[in-house]
């Protein structure tokens, strides 16, 4: 690792996946040499890397190539790691083209949320409350995935899932943890 007033801070590994292909990890501007060192020997930036090389990993197959990790923020809740913010520059090995690419393949948007009940954070599909006056179903599930993702839908993006409930709910969404 380097830390010249100038230069990125900067540090490489090698994956076992990817032997012959090191992985830069580099820090944007602003992220101090301590929090750049405590994101990269942070249990959740290596527990990142184990998954991408797990058996259902993007990397076990050998099809993509993770080339380099941006450091862009580290948020401590005092002693302990809080938040890590980074960006991760994956290539399909055959065509070159940077993933994620969704040609041609379905995906369901999820969003990280603190749960305190279950002292969790929690994956979980963008929710919101329906406006009692309206209720608009699909139209309120395309305004919180905007405010919770950022990704701009329309009506006609939308399939309505409640279609597939067991009639003997009444058509309720039930939750189950």
């Amino acid at each position: 690792m380097s830390s010249g007033s100038s230069q990125p801070l900067t540090h490489s590994l090698t994956l076992p996946t990817q032997l012959d292909h090191p992985i830069q990890i580099i820090a944007a501007p602003g992220v101090s040499d301590s929090q750049f060192r405590t994101a990269i020997e942070s249990s959740l930036f290596k527990q990142w890397l184990k998954n991408l090389e797990s058996e259902n990993g993007i990397l076990a197959t050998g099809s993509f190539l993770l080339k380099q990790v941006l450091v862009q923020g580290v948020d401590m809740f005092g002693q302990r790691m809080g938040f890590l913010k980074f960006k991760a520059d994956i290539f399909n090995k055959e065509t070159g083209v940077k993933i994620p690419d969704s040609e041609g393949e379905t995906y369901a948007v999820l969003t990280e949320q603190v749960r305190v009940p279950t002292g969790r954070l929690v994956l979980e599909l963008p929710a919101g409350m329906l406006d009692a006056d309206k209720g608009d179903f699909v139209g309120t599930a395309v305004r919180e995935v905007e405010e919770e993702t950022g990704i701009h839908l329309t009506l006609g993006d939308m399939v309505d899932l409640t279609a597939f409930l067991d009639p003997c709910t009444g058509g309720r969404v039930f939750s189950f943890s």
